[in-house]
């Protein structure tokens, strides 16, 4: 898995996925997720348009950080997933927790 950050702002911050989100990438997910974290990011966009799979586990890393994030008063959307990762976000509940959006723009608006 290949991660791209990008700051959009001084309190949002845009992780990019491409490839999978597994048990194996779980340590670069985390990594990138700790430096928005330090860099006091309110609002962290998880931009999945290139990402093609994702776990179990994946699905466990997210439910964490949401939880980790909403506990600080910050927030995680995530955009444009696709194909499967979609079906199981959305089968899996996960759009209940917290938002998914078509794009990293509509992220930026919410």
């Amino acid at each position: 898995m290949v991660v791209k950050t990008t700051q959009t702002d001084q309190h949002t911050w845009v992780l990019g996925f491409s490839g999978k989100l597994n048990f194996h990438s779980r340590q670069a997910y985390q990594q990138a997720v700790n430096q928005a974290e330090e860099a006091s990011a309110r609002l962290i966009v998880l931009d999945f348009t290139e990402l093609s799979y994702i776990d179990s586990a994946a699905l466990g890393l997210l439910t964490l950080t949401h939880r980790k994030l909403t506990t600080k008063g910050n927030r995680m959307i995530i955009a444009n997933p696709q194909g499967s990762v979609r079906d199981i976000l959305l089968l899996t509940n996960m759009d209940k927790m917290f938002s998914i959006v078509n794009s990293v723009a509509a992220a930026s608006q919410k």
